[in-house]
């Protein structure tokens, strides 16, 4: 069962968006003032924001979201905080989203977002290890906590997010290539394998060819002695329906809205362990960077509140897509006992690789994601969420039980973004 969080925010809450470089620092109750400009307070009113930004031109800034477009439970989070943004600037600011990567693939989000052709936007960084090598690292790390219907997921997601802020080489990854950060990574929910026929044991996965996205995803696919296929997630559901690969590995969110659980309906999930975790990052460039600090924190701000949304779409889609595992025939299995140990072979030989990487240091990264789950992981059981692992049962009762996650979202905001708002 999922019990609703009751307390009232008291402040906005997070998107997990912040930091320019040159202007994290002061926050809370601290107003700034420098060239860009007077900043308000963190809470401030839409009249406190309208007032600082009256001097200052209109300006529209280019948003490519992740979402394909403003339907469904993430495009409509990323049309809320679109709308918000406008609205607590009293229409100086104004987002245009392109939507479905219209100008840029999820891959040279970074390059177009350097150049201007993007103001803000949505990169993947799993699918360019070389451009990412201290955010990969990171990535590696992820399939350690166990997957969940969703408690561990947004424990998963507070903890690499802070781990992610506080790592200066991932944030000298980003700055490096003329980026501001304005999320180094946001985890949703972990991989599930979806495949067209029931693939649970270790001899079913002799031979398969299973699509990944990542160097980790390639390296589980290879543990369990199936044959990875890498592609782009959008490539999936043709190679799927023409059967040039087997399964996919990829969140439960993308098999909802990309159809992959039409064709390939039968998914399976580990016992004590994760397929991976696949992130994505906003980074900004100058059209964003070059806004006075006022319109730079509504920005920051207006993410904050819609944090709480984008983190319950997650779980939504999750919801939505064990339903839709039924319609089409499937089922929801666990990983066999053979299985299961080739998988944590392979997960634990991604985390020796991070902790003997030059990219960053990864022993110490190791340990401050273990110390930062086990904390969000209380954190979320404090606030009255419970797993119990029933996938099925979780679905079934999302309806009438849906998840609420907005306090979880602002004490994610509190202790991990704020530090580093805008000013």
């Amino acid at each position: 069962m999922q019990i609703p969080l009751t307390r009232t925010l008291a402040v906005l809450s997070v998107v997990a968006l912040s930091g320019l470089a040159g202007c994290a620092g002061a926050a809370g109750s601290q107003t700034a003032e420098s060239e860009s400009g007077t900043g308000v307070d963190f809470g401030a009113s839409p009249e406190q924001y309208q007032e600082a930004l009256a001097d200052m031109e209109p300006v529209t800034l280019t948003y490519q979201p992740g979402a394909q477009s403003a339907q469904g439970h993430t495009g409509e989070a990323e049309q809320q905080f679109i709308d918000h943004v406008a609205e607590m600037s009293g229409g100086k600011v104004t987002l245009e989203p392109v939507w479905g990567q219209a100008i840029a693939a999820f891959d040279e989000v970074t390059e177009a977002a350097a150049d201007g052709r993007i103001d803000i936007g949505v990169e993947i960084p799993i699918y360019t290890p070389s451009k990412y090598e201290a955010v990969n690292e990171l990535i590696n790390l992820a399939p350690a906590p166990p997957a969940s219907p969703y408690v561990t997921e947004v424990s998963t997601t507070a903890a690499m997010m802070e781990v992610a802020w506080n790592t200066p080489e991932i944030m000298d990854n980003y700055e490096s290539l003329g980026v501001s950060v304005l999320r180094p990574v946001m985890f949703e929910t972990s991989n599930a394998l979806m495949c067209s026929e029931p693939v649970t044991s270790l001899d079913d996965f002799s031979g398969k060819q299973i699509r990944v996205g990542s160097a980790a995803d390639l390296a589980i696919a290879e543990g369990m002695g199936a044959s990875p296929v890498s592609m782009p997630f959008v490539e999936a559901y043709e190679a799927l329906q023409r059967n040039t690969i087997d399964c996919t590995l990829g969140g439960l969110r993308i098999g909802a809205e990309y159809g992959f659980l039409e064709v390939a309906p039968h998914v399976t999930l580990p016992n004590d362990a994760a397929w991976g975790r696949s992130p994505t990052a906003v980074v900004a460039g100058p059209g964003y960077r070059n806004l006075p600090v006022a319109a730079q924190q509504v920005v920051f701000d207006a993410y904050a509140q819609s944090n709480a949304r984008s983190l319950e779409a997650a779980v939504a889609f999750s919801a939505d897509a064990i339903n839709m595992v039924g319609e089409n025939g499937g089922e929801i299995s666990r990983l066999g006992d053979d299985a299961e140990e080739a998988l944590q072979g392979a997960v634990e030989g991604l985390r020796e690789e991070t902790i003997g990487s030059s990219a960053l240091d990864g022993a110490d990264a190791a340990e401050r994601l273990d110390a930062s789950f086990d904390r969000w992981l209380a954190i979320a059981e404090e606030e009255g969420h419970t797993d119990t692992g029933d996938y099925v049962g979780f679905a079934e009762g999302f309806s009438s039980d849906p998840v609420d996650l907005s306090t979880f979202s602002e004490r994610m905001f509190e202790e991990i973004y704020l530090p580093h708002r805008p000013s």
